[in-house]
């Protein structure tokens, strides 16, 4: 997280793993700010507006994200219920200093996205969805890890090509004996090992569970485990035991024996 900016603004970031935004790049966003040296309108669909950095891949990077970012949000408006968030159209800069991509705070519609066509599309829609988290208020939070995770997870769903990048944040919090990021909520957005503990509970909730990802966004909750517990009825210190208990099943030496989705379940547990 970026604090201490505009006011006591903070930027929330999906980066690769790795990737810091710095402060200086941060401090040249505002709300609705004017368009940097460069930057131009590439083009609006009904709830955005993108802009290219001027370049040859920011050019490719906002067209891409123009074609997608319509199906993008009509998905986001499925799983949290068909709500519209407020302060449309989104304003989307390509942005090659974006790292990944990032927001001022969770509802905040203007969008940096780094100037890459083949995953600005997917870092987008991680945005889009903590827009959306915002707008349901009940209890996700992008600024840590249950927000972040569910931003992630939906992002890869609807774009799978970004997802392998984050495999390794799945691997790390595994070697790191795997604490309970599921009921400690406290990790910021940047924290990788809980954004991969996050991730693989998630999956757990959808594709070993069988919730729909509607059900999840609806449940909502103040940590993963409140989430849980309120699409199950059972004790999250319980949930969290048991995710553990299924993942060690494909424990391979101290490492999971992971697919290139980053989802490894349904596991048999037999």
């Amino acid at each position: 997280m970026l604090q201490g900016l505009f006011g006591g603004a903070t930027a929330r970031v999906f980066t690769r793993p790795g990737v810091e935004v710095s402060r200086e790049v941060v401090q040249a966003h505002r709300r609705h700010h004017p368009a940097a040296r460069g930057q131009q309108e590439s083009g609006r669909t009904t709830n955005f507006i993108v802009y290219t950095d001027g370049t040859v891949s920011g050019d490719a990077a906002a067209q891409a994200m123009l074609k997608s970012c319509e199906g993008d949000f009509q998905a986001c408006q499925q799983w949290f219920g068909g709500l519209t968030p407020p302060d449309l159209p989104m304003k989307v800069y390509a942005d090659p200093n974006a790292g990944g991509a990032y927001h001022m705070s969770c509802e905040g519609t203007d969008i940096h996205v780094l100037s890459d066509p083949t995953v600005s599309p997917g870092f987008l829609t991680a945005e889009i969805v903590e827009v959306f988290q915002a707008a349901i208020n009940n209890g996700w939070d992008c600024g840590v890890t249950n927000g972040e995770a569910l931003s992630r997870v939906l992002a890869f769903d609807r774009h799978p090509e970004i997802a392998g990048e984050f495999n390794q944040t799945e691997q790390d919090w595994w070697a790191a004996g795997h604490p309970d990021h599921v009921n400690d909520n406290s990790a910021g957005d940047t924290d990788q090992v809980a954004n991969g503990c996050g991730d693989l509970f998630l999956y757990y909730l959808h594709s070993q569970l069988n919730f729909d990802w509607n059900q999840v966004c609806g449940a909502g909750g103040n940590t993963l485990g409140a989430c849980y517990q309120q699409l199950t009825g059972y004790d999250p210190q319980q949930g969290f035991s048991d995710f553990i208990n299924a993942l060690s099943k494909i424990d391979q030496g101290g490492t999971l024996s992971l697919p290139a989705s980053g989802n490894p379940f349904p596991i048999t547990l037999q």
